[in-house]
């Protein structure tokens, strides 16, 4: 019986679904048709700049590549010249 309990909020909503009345659609649609379409967003100025002047030792190995480095038993190729 425990059981049951702790399962019911899923079967509410399973059964929901299977008869095709999805819980809170009402609400979507109204606040997608109350929305208006959003204009263009630009970039800030800062945001550019900073991304314009990021500093050449920036692409130093983080997370698991950094790991990787760490454990690796020789070291990666070396890039080559182009």
């Amino acid at each position: 019986m425990n059981g049951l309990l702790f399962l019911a909020p899923a079967l509410v909503l399973a059964l929901a679904m299977l008869v095709r009345r999805y819980p809170g659609e009402g609400r979507i649609v109204a606040l997608a048709a109350r929305r208006r379409p959003a204009a263009p967003r630009r970039s800030p100025t800062w945001v550019l700049a900073a991304v314009a002047t990021r500093a050449p030792w920036a692409l130093v190995p983080r997370g698991s590549a950094l790991l990787a480095c760490a454990l690796a038993t020789r070291p990666p190729p070396a890039a080559l010249p182009s």
